[in-house]
């Protein structure tokens, strides 16, 4: 195999990328833990890839705050600590106030049709208590708000914190009454979006990712203790 991070696999995805999907999917999961370190031969073996483009894909993966570098040991998970995820819920009210905003204005009758149909699997997962399920609508539901604004680069942001902090959702959302509480007030910031109030929605929809985060913060010190700071 040549060591080259862009050579295409048999599915027409770089080893690069393939090599990062694989790592991602093992950071958000869980399946590598906080504090736990790999190394680039070591994914490579697994992957029975090069270490060149495990490399590079590890080096992407920095970039985005999952991983941190330990040039003696390799790759460790990055642990978020208190102070990480308050800095996260602040960006996102912000951006995510803008794009909902934005979105507000959009006229797309696909999209806005979309919106409603995720938000009603949304409202029946968490009436049936399907995490699941939930996840899924919630995945769909905030995409389509992103596909509805014009700030790509807001989105794409967004993104990008979701992928630090999203390997924690689960242990917040089994907190009793949460997803109904979510599918309540995702169904007023949609209300406010579908009627044209872009404030509104924004002001629901930060109002939303502060209730986020201290139900995070809360479940944080009861069933995650691996997260760093004074929990």
């Amino acid at each position: 195999m040549t060591d080259t991070p862009f050579l295409k696999s048999d599915t027409g995805a770089t080893y690069q990328q393939q090599a990062y999907d694989y790592v991602k999917d093992q950071i958000t999961g869980l399946k590598l833990k906080p504090g736990q370190t790999l190394t680039d031969s070591q994914i490579a073996a697994e992957l029975k890839f090069s270490r060149t483009p495990v490399r590079e894909a590890l080096r992407r993966l920095e970039q985005e705050g999952l991983l941190v570098n330990d040039s003696r040991r390799g790759w460790k998970i990055y642990s978020l600590s208190l102070d990480d995820i308050r800095q996260i819920f602040e960006i996102k009210q912000l951006l995510e106030g803008l794009i909902v905003e934005q979105a507000a204005a959009c006229q797309d009758g696909d999209l806005r049709a979309a919106l409603q149909e995720a938000l009603g699997r949304m409202q029946k997962a968490a009436s049936a208590g399907n995490y699941e399920a939930w996840r899924q609508a919630d995945a769909s539901l905030h995409l389509t708000l992103q596909q509805m604004s014009s700030n790509r680069r807001a989105c794409s942001t967004v993104q990008s914190l979701d992928d630090q902090w999203f390997r924690l959702r689960a242990g917040y959302i089994v907190l009793e009454g949460r997803m109904q509480r979510s599918a309540y007030e995702h169904a007023e910031i949609v209300a406010n979006l579908l009627a044209g109030d872009g404030p509104g929605a924004a002001e629901k929809m930060r109002a939303h990712i502060n209730y986020v985060y201290h139900d995070l913060i809360n479940a944080l010190r009861v069933v995650m203790p691996f997260v760093q700071g004074n929990i």
